[in-house]
């Protein structure tokens, strides 16, 4: 498959997980044993089949457990046909397979999966009750507690993302005795799939790839940077960052990984501006598909071989201060439920932000569509907790959008149909309230895309016609989003697949606008307006909002009318803690907290307390890998102090 552009994975990826990364169960014991322990001599357990559901994060997932008369589970099915099929879809049979194995359910969840493996473990507990099945006993609280353990190093860093990953590389560069605590069984984060690569200026993949790309300067992608933020970004993080990037290309080859630079634009709104895609350098071993190896595997491998002390399954929970307040260590828990003391002269946080804690997302940007994407906040309370200062709470990593999940299984996956050419293509977009919004050409940028949709609350819907649908079945298409891979272009009836989309629950349908506007809970006569407002732009090849005449084809006249319900999609926050151009916490006097460094999705400051992401390819793993490098230097000088 042609690789298109890393920040339209959303488009296709609307859901509640990342990174199918696999852990295990709390199983020391044999599966008979677990099964015998859930078998209350004073409660009767009835074998045989039961079902039960639970939310995972778009739908319902259903599940169907078979159990004998001891209570072991000798059959067990989950449904989550409504969740990402590349993420929670995949999840859900790994996460089948953990449960069956262990009989446990105090199964680690798949990491990223968190919602869809919750809900598995939640339904299928629900089912054993029914049945019976003395649930409490397949939970931990038997498993004896290890012992406490004590560690000093130079520096230790908290979370194996790309940040605290280069963090660590760059630590242990300079010289620093390190150790890593990763509450997962496994390295990479939110970049094991998300990350096509950083940007970069003025490196040598650049200079040796053209002029055209030889051209771009630290100091233009600086001033375009704080331009677009408004200046509300901190200008020495930002420099730090730009000007550190083109070298950090070579540094991380000498970790292992290796580069190619585009040769066409990711998204085809960039293909006149050069700034926003000829920066960007992808790793040569990034897919849209989860893999075996990625990029931060490499970089830990060659970690391990250095020294790194990595402890998987490790949660750190609050960090160490003497009586002056310097940060001087972490406290951790262990699997095992012991605790880990880690004393350092130095604490890197990296913990993936808190786009995972919803109380918190609806608190900072006011609505409920965003998704549960990334961390639940630990790192930035921890560094709150410390003294840090709160900054950037707004600052996310919004990117594309995607039909909602279906809310009754159908015959069709209708977002991998041919049907997504619609989602991809500038039709008419409305908000809740039946308004149209923007230029609906925004589709062409994901960031933009979700930017303008994040304005009306995360939730609009594409409206067309019968007679564009069955335009679309012909072949006559608007231009599309070309992203991840482009549109499905195998042929389709799409009146037939709005259909299947009504069946699903995805879109909705009216013989008539009247009769669509009641269907959506919508004002008739503001539906009614902007229909015909928009009617006439198509007519005059004359738009308010800018979009262009190659764009202004298709009215909406001819009923059946259609509804497409879209979500936009949230890759994580991106701030929290403040921080300087070193990576230091500070206050918020901007005084540095002594000994903590925060870094990636954590630290705030770079991009300016916008939620409007800026649409410059490979900026968010560019700070993650630039950030990370850079206050491993500093904490590395710091302990020698």
């Amino acid at each position: 498959m042609k690789r298109k552009g890393v920040k339209a994975a959303l488009s296709l990826l609307l859901a509640g997980s990342l990174v199918l990364s696999l852990f295990g169960c709390s199983s020391d014991t044999a599966s008979d044993k677990h099964a015998a322990d859930a078998a209350d001599s004073s409660q009767k357990i009835t074998a045989g089949t039961y079902a039960a559901s639970a939310k995972g994060y778009h739908d319902d997932v259903k599940v169907e457990v078979t159990v004998d008369e001891s209570g072991k589970i000798t059959q067990l099915v989950a449904h989550a046909d409504g969740e990402t099929p590349k993420v929670g879809g995949e999840a859900a049979p790994k996460m089948v397979d953990r449960i069956k194995e262990s009989q446990r359910l105090d199964c680690d969840v798949i990491s990223g999966a968190s919602l869809t493996s919750g809900a598995i473990l939640a339904a299928t507990e629900d089912a054993l009750k029914q049945a019976g099945v003395d649930t409490s006993k397949l939970k931990a609280g038997e498993t004896a507690k290890g012992e406490d353990e004590e560690v000093t190093v130079d520096v230790v860093v908290v979370g194996a993302g790309a940040s605290g990953t280069a963090a660590a590389a760059a630590a242990i560069d300079s010289g620093a005795k390190v150790l890593m605590v990763e509450k997962t069984n496994n390295v990479g984060g939110i970049s094991k799939f998300f990350a096509g690569g950083p940007f970069a200026v003025e490196s040598h993949l650049q200079k040796e790839a053209g002029p055209e790309y030889a051209k771009l300067k630290k100091e233009d992608l600086l001033q375009q940077l704080n331009a677009y933020s408004h200046f509300i970004n901190y200008g020495p993080l930002t420099k730090a960052i730009v000007y550190k990037s083109g070298d950090t290309i070579k540094w991380m080859e000498k970790w292992g990984v290796t580069f190619h630079v585009n040769r066409e634009t990711p998204q085809i709104s960039h293909m006149d501006n050069d700034m926003k895609w000829k920066l960007y350098h992808w790793f040569d071993l990034f897919s849209y598909e989860p893999t075996e190896i990625a990029v931060t595997d490499v970089v830990h491998k060659n970690l391990k071989d250095a020294g790194l002390d990595l402890r998987f399954e490790t949660t750190a929970t609050k960090l160490l201060q003497d009586d002056k307040g310097v940060v001087n260590g972490i406290a951790a828990t262990k699997k095992d439920g012991s605790t880990l003391t880690v004393h350092a002269k130095a604490v890197i946080l990296g913990t993936g932000g808190f786009a995972g804690n919803s109380e918190m997302m609806k608190q900072y940007y006011n609505t409920s569509y965003l998704g549960g994407w990334g961390e639940n906040g630990s790192g930035v309370n921890m560094a709150w907790d410390a003294g840090a200062a709160k900054w950037d709470m707004a600052s996310s990593l919004l990117h594309g959008s995607g039909m909602v999940a279906a809310a009754t299984k159908g015959d069709v996956s209708l977002a991998n149909s041919p049907f997504n050419r619609i989602t991809r293509s500038p039709l008419m977009w409305i908000d809740q309230s039946g308004n149209r919004f923007a230029n609906e050409e925004l589709v062409w940028d994901t960031a933009e895309t979700a930017n303008a949709a994040y304005s009306v609350g995360g939730i609009y819907y594409i409206l067309m016609d019968t007679k564009t649908l069955e335009a679309y079945t012909k072949g006559k298409t608007l231009m599309m989003d070309t992203a991840v891979g482009g549109p499905n272009m195998d042929q389709g009836d799409f009146v037939a697949l709005a259909e299947e989309g009504v069946k699903q629950g995805i879109i909705t349908k009216g013989e008539t606008i009247e009769e669509l506007a009641k269907a959506l809970n919508m004002e008739t006569e503001r539906l009614v307006s902007n229909v015909k407002e928009y009617n006439q732009v198509v007519q005059t090849k004359s738009d308010p909002y800018g979009k262009s005449e190659k764009s202004l084809v298709y009215e909406v006249k001819q009923g059946p009318f259609y509804a497409v319900k879209m979500q936009i999609s949230n890759l994580g926050t991106l701030g929290g803690v403040r921080v300087n151009e070193k990576l230091q916490a500070t206050d918020e006097n901007l005084k540095p907290i002594p000994g903590l460094f925060v870094v990636g999705n954590d630290a705030a400051g770079f991009y300016g307390n916008i939620t409007s992401y800026p649409t410059f390819e490979g900026l968010a793993t560019g700070f993650a890998w630039n950030s990370g490098r850079i206050a491993g230097e500093h904490a590395a000088v710091h302990v020698k102090q």
